[in-house]
């Protein structure tokens, strides 16, 4: 489905509201249920002192998701109250990444937003050890194949998801931003030495700059397509928060510095072109090696705006070349054989006598 109703309301909420049709917001709640933005835009719209001007039907599934909403925040914020015993103790930094990090700093992108798991970020050297810990706190990996378990430890930037056994939370345990399968060479060293401080906390949160960095390298870097139409609104509010912050030439110099400037200029090439962001235009005049839109913005935008063949044919190449730029080439010919095997595998298992699924 498209997605240019809710992308047209963030850009310009007021213009959205004066013009839109009851299609349009019939299209623009589906699309906000689907990319899971009910809360948000109910936000927005009380931020902007707009909701008296939109439907009632509107305002009412916008209250519904800003209440579910914040409940979730809610239960973040105990979470973290039961983890920080854990983590007051370590010897190192502990950092929450996404949307753990946006909320325990206020940040406008957090308001209204769902909560699926905690993203923390600990050094490579004591990942080990923080999972080892986390089992004695009641997190544990759900059921996996063997296949499965060694990609995400041999592979991957992270460990499987752990799960608490009674409050069921979901903890993904990072030791990078990106996979260590790929041939991009990530350098995450600025993200532990410029963290910010949580007030009263164990845990820490990457720079403002940091965090839309690391926002940038989750889209372009990737092969999800199905939260393209929110991880750009993030982006959006995201560098703004950098502006204010007054961090533009700090963030180019960090992407510099970790080998990530496509990802950031590709973000800013977008955010221009959606939501006409001042802040994209100063980062672009600086970096002023990229005067002409990269291909992939325009691979994006057409899965955004395109036709539907069209935006179907470019999810296929989006798909290809985030598998291609996470995993050398030697690694996804393995793995493009052996998943299947492995799921093949288990399949057969559960037909043997005696089987217990």
């Amino acid at each position: 489905m498209l997605s240019s109703q809710l992308l047209a309301f963030f850009a310009s909420p007021a213009k959205f509201v004066q013009q839109a049709t009851p299609q349009q917001w019939t299209t623009f709640l589906q699309q906000a249920r689907q990319q899971g933005l009910t809360a948000r835009f109910y936000y927005v719209l009380q931020t902007k002192q707009l909701l008296d001007q939109v439907p009632l039907q509107v305002k009412l599934h916008g209250e519904s998701g800003a209440r579910y909403a914040q409940k979730q925040q809610h239960s973040l914020y105990s979470e973290l109250q039961q983890l920080e015993p854990l983590f007051a103790v370590a010897d190192y930094p502990c950092l929450l990444l996404k949307g753990a990090a946006y909320r325990t700093q206020a940040l406008a992108v957090s308001f209204g937003r769902l909560f699926s798991d905690i993203d923390i970020l600990v050094p490579a050297a004591q990942l080990r050890h923080v999972r080892d810990r986390l089992f004695f706190y009641g997190f544990r990996e759900a059921e996996m194949t063997d296949y499965d378990r060694d990609y995400y430890l041999n592979w991957s930037h992270q460990n499987p998801p752990l799960q608490h056994y009674q409050r069921g939370t979901v903890i993904d345990l990072h030791h990078h931003i990106y996979p260590t399968a790929s041939a991009r060479a990530i350098d995450i060293t600025p993200l532990f030495s410029h963290a910010v401080n949580i007030p009263g906390s164990a845990f820490k949160v990457p720079a403002s700059a940091h965090l839309f960095i690391h926002a940038a390298v989750h889209l372009f870097y990737q092969e999800e397509t199905h939260k393209l139409t929110k991880d750009v609104i993030d982006l959006n509010d995201l560098l703004l928060e950098v502006q204010h912050q007054q961090q533009l030439d700090f963030m180019l110099e960090q992407a510099a510095q970790m080998s990530v400037q496509s990802a950031v200029i590709n973000a800013c090439w977008v955010l221009i072109r959606l939501f006409n962001n001042e802040a994209a235009k100063l980062v672009l005049h600086q970096a002023a090696m990229y005067r002409h839109q990269p291909l992939v913005c325009n691979l994006l935008l057409t899965m955004l705006q395109g036709p539907p063949a069209r935006a179907w044919f470019a999810r296929q190449l989006w798909f290809v070349r985030g598998h291609s730029l996470k995993m050398r080439w030697q690694v996804l010919i393995y793995h493009s054989l052996a998943k299947p095997a492995s799921s093949l595998q288990r399949w057969f298992r559960r037909l043997l006598p005696g089987h217990k699924s």
